[in-house]
């Protein structure tokens, strides 16, 4: 049985679609093992909220209050389908700016999770991956925070960006500089959570002009995917295949061919994820990722599963009568393999 450990429900999130439930049962109906159940983590700052979230008038208490609502359904509905899917609890990060470090230190002292996502939707404060308006902004952005002006673009929402000091400036310009950022903000992510997966690691090129330009030939952008690819292989991180680019438009997962192939040969491991957004979206796409991994060389995938079931009370914070829930935490979950042509054809269109 295939997997995912990556997903999002409209409940919990406002750029998704459907009830959580309604996910794990499309989950449980497309012969999926595994779901990982991973939220947005709450984000404290209004600046860094998506439109959507704007025009609903949502706050950071709101953001706060949904995900803890969201912790406690999913505890629930792990137990209520126990016995059909194994569903892990987690979340997903957005590592914006350095500050940001301590709010995922707070969300993982204030709840006990299978896993997380290690992902970057942001450069310089501004999301690149919403939408083509956003991704020049981005761009000019950078741009502006790199030239040290005193100028509009170098700021976000009438607060100076705030820029992870580990980056420096660069002679680049254009998408190129935008890479270079995005690639430098990842591996801030890397070092400082070394997440057990990293989520949609070339996201970067969704709204590029060019999603097939080739990373190897722009000399200091693959310096730094090179660098980041040697850290997680040194730390065991598991890279996602991420399916959602092949509704997005793409041939073929995250990441695209020329970081895969340096990844197979770091020896970095993969998983599966649908990164979905709404039941129309669960395992959406597989049958193409395992196709591409097939073509790329790649014989198998990973997946988190349970080492035991069985807890006692002083393992967590959950009610008394869930007695046989399995724990939380990253030491109750190992990583194991599947052969990915075993794979093929389980999954129902």
């Amino acid at each position: 049985m295939p997997f995912s450990h990556h997903s999002h429900s409209g409940q919990f999130c406002a750029h998704a679609k459907d009830s959580l439930e309604s996910c794990i049962l499309q989950a449980i109906s497309k012969n999926l093992r595994v779901f990982c159940l991973t939220e947005h983590m709450p984000r404290s700052d209004p600046r860094d909220f998506y439109p959507e979230e704007v025009e609903m008038g949502i706050t950071p208490q709101h953001l706060t209050d949904s995900f803890a609502e969201f912790y406690e359904t999913a505890v629930a509905l792990r137990d209520k389908y126990k016995e059909e899917i194994t569903l892990l609890i987690g979340f997903e990060v957005d590592y914006i700016r350095p500050s940001m470090l301590a709010e995922i230190k707070q969300l993982q002292e204030t709840y006990s999770f299978d896993m997380f996502i290690g992902s970057v939707h942001h450069v310089d404060e501004i999301a690149i991956d919403f939408s083509e308006e956003l991704f020049h902004r981005a761009i000019s952005a950078v741009e502006a925070v790199d030239s040290g002006a005193d100028i509009a673009e170098a700021y976000n929402q009438g607060t100076k960006i705030e820029r992870f000091p580990e980056i420096q400036r660069t002679t680049s310009k254009g998408e190129e500089r935008l890479f270079e950022v995005y690639f430098d903000t990842q591996y801030m992510m890397l070092t400082a959570l070394k997440p057990p997966v990293i989520g949609h690691f070339d996201l970067i090129r969704l709204k590029c002009n060019d999603y097939k330009a080739d990373f190897r030939a722009m000399k200091s952008v693959w310096e730094k995917i090179v660098r980041n690819v040697k850290f997680i292989s040194e730390y065991g991180g598991m890279v996602e295949i991420n399916s959602a680019a092949t509704r997005k438009g793409w041939e073929y997962p995250y990441p695209g061919p020329d970081i895969l192939q340096l990844m197979k040969e770091a020896g970095v491991r993969f998983v599966l994820s649908d990164d979905s957004h709404g039941t129309a979206q669960v395992a959406f796409g597989y049958e193409k990722s395992l196709a591409y991994l097939e073509k790329q060389g790649v014989e198998e995938v990973w997946y988190y599963e349970w080492i035991g079931w069985e807890r006692g009370i002083k393992d967590g914070i959950l009610r008394p009568e869930d007695r046989y829930l399995p724990k939380i935490s990253p030491l109750c979950v190992e990583a194991k393999s599947a052969v990915v042509k075993d794979l093929r054809g389980i999954v129902p269109a």
